[in-house]
């Protein structure tokens, strides 16, 4: 597969999503079309621009721009208010002006910061999200939403501003460590439960041998990102058909706020998709042969091993504080057939402990 271009188009706006190899070493010359001042701020977390500073630096500089630089802290307790301050506080020391436009080079957490932080200096600036993980190429460098987490809860604060572009290349995969990977892999396996029977068959013949077929993995980010495209152009703000894309999320924000966010959101998310299909069987009708086909794939990558130990009361006292939460209840996305997501509201929390205790065993 070569370049490809998604064009993502909604009531209000419309951008486009690039994928394809090498794209990086072209980003200055990309984005030339959108009109943008000649100086960028470059957000990115340590690691990241320890590896791909200077590369990008000079790509931008042969299309004449100047990239100033903001680090940030890496991981999802990063994700504050002191550090969206300290970044607009930057901008403002380092001279940026009203017309500036910000470039999040990262993962989901760099993109969130980035996106939230876009949002509101100076009433809003463009957004270009060039994301280095498979996370945040197939699921939160796509579609505009931006979030920081609160002491209670993760996402509680956020907006939504859709980027001017979004640049996905594969190559910056090469440098992503393994448990990163896997972390990724969750969501595109999200995307099979929830829309497509298809790429869920697919991940599960390739198994873990995706990450040695440079090939196959470009046109399951594609199809992955593909899926996420057509629905964010449907739903721009996550009224109705976006809401199916979070399967598995609302135990998975339970898992990672109990664990005080050390639990990786790719394996949060995994043990709260396994908890979703306790919970479709309940309530929605999955097949039995179904689910357990969905536990043995999620096992399969190895979501299933080592179960952390985690306060089961902290899990569903972060529920119940959960952004999704309605008064009679829980609301869930779960599965009517694998490839077919139905929400459920009024969920009883009681029903929820079930599902948690099933996966993460009974607490102590």
């Amino acid at each position: 597969m070569k370049e490809v271009t998604l064009n993502l188009s909604s009531r209000d706006e419309s951008h486009r999503l690039l994928l394809g190899p090498e794209l990086r070493r072209r980003l200055g010359q990309l984005l030339v079309p959108l009109n943008l001042p000649s100086r960028l701020f470059v957000v990115t977390d340590r690691r990241v621009g320890r590896l791909y500073a200077r590369e990008v630096t000079e790509a931008l500089a042969a299309a004449g721009y100047t990239a100033g630089w903001l680090v940030m802290p890496q991981g999802e307790r990063a994700k504050t208010w002191a550090v969206v301050q300290r970044l607009a506080r930057e901008l403002l020391k380092q001279g940026a002006p009203r017309g500036t436009a910000l470039i999040a080079l990262g993962g989901g957490v760099v993109g969130d910061v980035t996106g939230f932080l876009a949002s509101i200096y100076m009433r809003g600036i463009p957004l270009v999200q060039v994301p280095t993980t498979l996370l945040a190429m197939v699921d939160a460098g796509i579609g505009g939403k931006t979030a920081i987490n609160l002491p209670e809860g993760k996402n509680l604060l956020g907006t939504f501003h859709q980027p001017r572009l979004v640049i996905i290349d594969p190559g910056f995969l090469d440098t992503l460590p393994a448990r990163e990977r896997l972390n990724g892999l969750a969501e595109v396996l999200k995307t099979g439960f929830s829309r497509d029977r298809e790429l869920l068959e697919r991940l599960d013949r390739l198994g873990l041998k995706v990450f040695r077929q440079p090939e196959e993995l470009l046109e399951i980010i594609y199809q992955a990102a593909s899926i996420k495209a057509a629905i964010v152009a449907a739903d721009a703000r996550e009224q109705d058909l976006r809401r199916l894309l979070n399967f598995g999320h609302t135990l998975g924000h339970g898992l990672e706020a109990a664990s005080g966010f050390k639990l990786p959101h790719g394996r949060a998310v995994a043990l709260g998709m396994l908890m979703a299909l306790h919970l479709s069987e309940r309530l929605t009708g999955l097949s039995r042969v179904d689910s357990r086909w969905g536990q043995e794939i999620l096992t399969k990558f190895g979501y299933a091993r080592k179960i952390p130990h985690l306060d089961r009361e902290a899990v569903l006292a972060a529920l119940s504080r959960d952004k999704k939460r309605q008064e009679a209840g829980l609301v869930f996305v779960l599965l009517k057939h694998l490839g077919e997501a139905v929400i459920r509201e009024n969920v009883p929390l009681a029903l929820a402990a079930e599902a948690v205790e099933e996966v993460l065993g009974p607490g102590k």
